[in-house]
C-alpha cells in the first residue's frame, strides 16, 4: 500500500493506476471505519489528513484524464 510523494506525471500507468486504487482503499479505511490495513503505516500517515489526501486524489484524477485512463466508479 503506497501512496507516492511524487508529482502524478512522473508515474507509469501502471503505478498511476495502482496508486489511484490504494487512495480509495485508504480513504475506505480512514471515512467508514473499515478494518483491513488500518494499522498499515501509509493509512496512520494519512489520519487526520483527509484534505491532503482528498487533494492528492484531485491531482491522480486530473493525470488518467489527461493520459485517456478511466477507472471502475465505486459500487
Amino acid at each position: 500500500m503506497r501512496i507516492w510523494d511524487v508529482s502524478p506525471e512522473k508515474l507509469c500507468r501502471k503505478h498511476l493506476l495502482a496508486e489511484h486504487r490504494e487512495l480509495h482503499a485508504v480513504w475506505s479505511i480512514l471515512t467508514r471505519g473499515k478494518k483491513g490495513y488500518a494499522q498499515h503505516p501509509e493509512t496512520l500517515r494519512w489520519k487526520g489528513k483527509l484534505k491532503a489526501l482528498y487533494l492528492r486524489h484531485e491531482q491522480l484524477a486530473k493525470e488518467l484524464r489527461a493520459r485517456g485512463l478511466r477507472t471502475p466508479q465505486p459500487s
